[in-house]
């Protein structure tokens, strides 16, 4: 059994085959998909999607997003963080990589959704470009921050190290299975696997086998085969880990 941890499957680009998208992922092995809804206008389809069974959601305010943000937005999320198939919020963060927000907008709204994470005790998917040592110093400054993954990691292994250490997850997408990620590969290697989530953020991010295409959540097959060869054990346990630890870090029943 696997879990896709972080999927946009109410993306556009899903509109002509999702239903056909679902079955293949099924058929793969992806039991349960977390349905990933970070622009206000996609609330609505992303809650509606969620009904499906084995879909959850979660909601939030993505960077490229914050300067857009609307105290009508965040009564709306207010809301739907209290849905019991609400099993986060995200994917919230930095991005300076792109910097589509003023990165002071983008900081004093990510820090009222951790507010509003304390407020109602859901895990945090972090979104983080470019930024990685601004957002430690932020969480490290908080209050009292919930447990939650680093979203699709990209980061050096010693700021991973640190991000482990501060009781967060290190979410592992297609990228792993780029020629050129050592990196990455670096990080998967040195984290203890109970650190690590699998994602395909799809329909971005396909691993190296479909690289071009569309991403779908049938492929986190190829990145969870990656993350067995590194650890060097079978397909089977490396799916069993991080199945589980999906479960416990977004408190999902089996």
């Amino acid at each position: 059994m696997i879990i896709d941890t972080h999927a946009h499957l109410t993306d556009a680009k899903f509109d002509a085959d999702r239903q056909e998208v679902l079955k293949r992922a099924f058929d793969a092995g992806v039991n349960k998909i977390i349905e990933i809804s970070c622009e206000p206008e996609l609330w609505d389809k992303s809650g509606e999607f969620s009904k499906k069974d084995n879909i959850y959601v979660s909601y939030g305010i993505h960077p490229h997003e914050a300067e857009k943000a609307s105290e009508k937005d965040f009564e709306k999320l207010d809301e739907l963080l209290r849905d019991e198939k609400t099993v986060a919020i995200g994917e919230i963060g930095l991005d300076y990589h792109y910097d589509f927000s003023p990165r002071k907008i983008q900081r004093e709204i990510f820090l009222k959704q951790l507010d509003m994470a304390v407020k109602h005790n859901k895990t945090l998917i972090i979104h983080c470009r470019s930024a990685y040592e601004e957002l430690i110093t932020i969480l490290k400054n908080y209050k009292s921050y919930p447990k939650g993954v680093i979203h699709c990691f990209s980061g050096t292994p010693e700021q991973a190290k640190i991000y482990v250490e501060m009781g967060f997850m290190l979410g592992i997408d297609g990228p792993v299975t780029y020629r050129k990620s050592d990196k990455l590969r670096q990080v998967a290697a040195e984290t203890d696997i109970s650190k690590l989530l699998i994602e395909t953020d799809c329909p971005y991010l396909a691993p190296q086998k479909f690289r071009g295409q569309r991403n779908e959540p049938a492929y986190i097959v190829e990145t969870l085969s990656k993350i067995a060869e590194i650890k060097n054990i079978s397909y089977e346990e490396a799916a069993k880990i991080t199945y589980q630890n999906a479960l416990n870090l977004f408190e999902i029943g089996e």
